[in-house]
């Protein structure tokens, strides 16, 4: 049986979940899709196919879509989601299944996992070190659980919710953060900022460029706040509201292995 899991992370909680899955599942390749390009569309060979993400206001991110929009399939394979979250993970798992549906697939099954939060601006949904810790060894423990289930083929619909009041609010969630807040307009280096470049190196997106005359973000934020959490002097901050407020990253993740996400 071949089992690929694609992921996408932005501190690491997925990553380190898709990679736990694995050695679980065994025989699995994992590969970020942030760096699987085709121009006619990315075939699926795998028996097995898994996608992992975090959720972002109660939904999947957009980098995500688009990639499940880019599938093509010629088999039937036992698809499963994994979603990230801090909390509840929403109708992320439901909006996956619809765009699988879109591309002649759907999810057989989904699953969350809580994990530690990270979004700090412009509210502060950070956590304490020890919080953190006990979700990181919560998740890892429901993990041979969730395998079992893969291994099994079992069918079982995705975990949250996808009532409509739910769909409205992850809507307006993300219009408030993105077009009346404008948290990408926001994103700034402060005088902190030694221009080492790996915030530039890290974006999934490609929308952070350095030069010695200071950083600038584009149009293309997807808001996964990798910049912000991984910057060694804490210099990246999101308008006035940020500054001071604790960062975090999945300590089992590196920067090797973000790198290694966007291709460096």
């Amino acid at each position: 049986m071949k089992t690929v899991i694609y992921y996408f992370t932005g501190t690491g909680n997925t990553l380190a979940a898709a990679r736990d899955l694995a050695e679980k599942l065994g025989d699995t390749k994992l590969i970020p899709l942030r760096r699987v390009v085709n121009p006619g569309g990315i075939p699926v060979e795998a028996d097995v196919l898994g996608i992992a993400f975090p959720v972002y206001f109660m939904d999947m991110p957009e980098i995500v879509r688009r990639f499940v929009e880019n599938l093509r399939f010629s088999n039937e394979p036992y698809v499963f989601g994994l979603a990230t979250c801090g909390g509840q993970p929403g109708g992320a798992l439901f909006r996956l299944d619809e765009a699988l549906r879109a591309r002649g697939s759907h999810l057989s099954a989904g699953f969350s996992l809580v994990m530690p939060e990270n979004y700090l601006g412009p509210v502060d949904l950070m956590e304490p070190p020890e919080t953190a810790e006990q979700k990181v060894a919560a998740a890892r423990n429901r993990i041979a659980a969730i395998a079992e289930a893969v291994k099994k083929r079992q069918v079982s619909a995705p975990e949250g919710s996808d009532g409509a009041g739910l769909r409205y609010g992850s809507s307006f969630l993300r219009f408030l953060m993105t077009s009346v807040y404008r948290v990408p307009k926001r994103l700034h280096a402060t005088g902190k900022c030694s221009r080492c470049g790996l915030c530039e190196k890290i974006c999934p997106t490609r929308n952070i460029g350095v030069t010695a005359d200071g950083v600038s973000f584009g149009d293309g934020c997807t808001q996964c706040y990798a910049c912000i959490h991984w910057c060694p002097n804490e210099a990246i901050e999101i308008g006035g509201r940020t500054p001071g407020k604790r960062r975090y990253h999945h300590p089992a993740v590196s920067v090797k292995d973000m790198l290694e996400q966007r291709g460096e």
